[in-house]
């Protein structure tokens, strides 16, 4: 026996072309462009690709609102970490707790404060 095929309103197809491109929808699943560049901005910088990491770092930031200002301070200490990639580890650590320190510290998450330690521990 045959099983019908789901209804097309639930396949993937149809819930990605129905919040796709939209900046109204609030959803697990729908990212930000920004957001997706800060992501990108982590892994280059963890993989040591600096012209990814900046180029994802620059989109983020015009692009980024001003009212999530945690998210540049990732930014900021992705740069730090690119700079530990480097070998410049008094410089890195210097860059990436400036990041934080900027930020009110009821703004540091869990995220950031590990963020912090990978920076000091590169």
């Amino acid at each position: 026996m045959a099983t019908a095929p789901p209804p097309a309103a639930c396949s993937p197809r149809a819930a990605a072309s129905s919040t796709a491109g939209s900046h109204e929808q609030t959803s697990d699943y729908a990212v930000p462009h920004w957001r997706l560049n800060v992501f990108t901005s982590l892994l280059a910088a963890r993989l040591g690709d600096e012209t990814t990491a900046v180029t994802a770092q620059d989109a983020a930031t015009a692009e980024l609102p001003a009212t999530l200002p945690r998210f540049a301070t990732h930014l900021e200490m992705h740069r730090g970490l690119m700079l530990a990639r480097s070998g410049d580890l008094a410089a890195c650590t210097a860059h990436a707790r400036a990041a934080l320190d900027a930020l009110p510290p009821e703004k540091h998450s869990l995220t950031l404060r590990l963020l912090m330690a990978e920076v000091e521990q590169s």
